[in-house]
């Protein structure tokens, strides 16, 4: 009888386990996925979490200590095992200044085992930052990996300039987000159903539905959902009789912010749904006709890949996020003023058969780039380089 064999799995900024719904959640868990589609089991290390806002020495002190212990612990307890039951690799995902992985390169250099990072970031951070410490922990993980995995083609360039040229070319590889197109393959009768579902929801009886998807925090995400609210005063106040419907999706701290600022839009247009789990959106996604979300200061958004394999086209800001997971052609990229996104939202919901081209467009798109199978395939490319497959 095989045993499938093990590999020790790492997230230092959310594990994929936690009850609170992100795109940082969700591609580790597909990372997990990936690992066992490439025949192996993915055992979450540890779940200690080292993602820090701002650095506070005695902090970071105690994470350093038991970090350490952790590490003791861990060689000890796989060291027990027989080998076939010992991890083949370990694989962490996310490794940057605010929250490194303060376990992975010493386990696995004392098992002997490969170290693999996916997403890490180099910080161009000065060395007067209060997070050197951090940083050169970061770093210290960048040089210790033997393969690299970047999901974002701006961090390849800094990564490279980490390592070797012979390391660039052979073990720092393009890793994109992907989503299951799987969950958006409907007809369109059950679109129509999805779609007069929703409409239950609004006192408005026709319109566009627009589709906002996102946490709501103070820092990172209410600057958007605030410009998202202005530019749609915006449409309102030049054509009140514009018809449109706004449905609002997520939860967090920020709520009741992001509920005063959409007050002064029309109650009969805006819904407020909470927060869902990933496969509880798929029907919304479906039901909805355009994606609007600005995106300011968004890493990646997850959620417009998600959009768009549903066949949406996207409203977004122009920034680092939107501009890599926007597909090309399948949506439009403002710049982050709510005179600029207002332009965007009224060109599609003036225009419906270019919000149906772009939708379409961006459906292909993620099929062919972005679809799990795409993202599989990459990770099972990597893995063979450091010949574990």
């Amino acid at each position: 009888m095989s045993v499938t064999p093990p590999a020790a799995f790492y997230t230092p900024l959310k594990h994929p386990f936690q009850p609170e719904a992100s795109g940082d959640r969700q591609i580790g868990r597909a990372l997990m996925e990936g690992l066992r589609a490439c025949g192996f089991e993915p055992e979450l290390a540890s779940r200690m979490a080292t993602w820090r806002r701002e650095f506070e020495p005695g902090v970071a002190e105690r994470l350093d200590r038991a970090g350490a212990f952790i590490v003791e612990t861990l060689v000890r307890r796989y060291r027990r095992r027989p080998p076939a039951r010992r991890p083949r690799f370990w694989m962490t995902y996310q490794n940057y200044h605010r929250c490194p992985d303060l376990l992975g390169p010493a386990v696995a250099t004392a098992l002997d085992i490969p170290y693999i990072l996916v997403n890490p970031a180099i910080s161009n951070a000065s060395r007067r930052t209060p997070f050197r410490p951090w940083v050169s922990a970061a770093r210290l993980a960048v040089r210790r990996a033997d393969l690299i995995f970047a999901m974002s083609p701006r961090d390849v360039p800094r990564l490279a300039l980490v390592r070797s040229l012979g390391f660039g070319a052979e073990r720092l590889l393009l890793l994109p987000p992907a989503v299951d197109v799987a969950r958006f393959e409907v007809d369109s009768s059950i679109r129509a159903a999805y779609r007069s579902e929703l409409a239950r929801h609004f006192a408005a009886s026709d319109g566009p539905l627009c589709l906002c998807v996102a946490m709501m925090r103070q820092v990172d995400k209410f600057d958007s959902y605030s410009l998202l609210a202005a530019a749609f005063r915006r449409l309102y106040s030049e054509r009140p009789g514009r018809p449109w419907r706004l449905l609002v999706v997520g939860d967090g701290p920020a709520r009741p912010m992001v509920e005063a600022a959409m007050a002064s839009l029309p109650a009969d247009r805006v819904c407020h749904l909470g927060s869902l789990e990933p496969q509880a959106l798929s029907p919304i996604y479906l039901g909805a006709d355009l994606f609007a979300f600005p995106g300011i200061g968004e890493e990646y958004g997850l959620v417009y890949l998600e959009a768009a394999a549903a066949g949406l086209p996207i409203v977004a800001c122009q920034g680092p996020g939107p501009n890599f997971m926007v597909p090309p052609g399948g949506g439009l990229l403002t710049d982050p003023t709510p005179d600029a996104f207002a332009e965007g939202l009224r060109r599609l919901l003036d225009d419906p058969d270019e919000c149906q081209r772009m939708g379409a467009s961006a459906h292909r798109f993620v099929a062919l780039e972005r679809s799990m199978e795409a993202f599989r395939k990459r990770l099972r490319e990597g893995l063979a380089r450091l010949a574990l497959l």
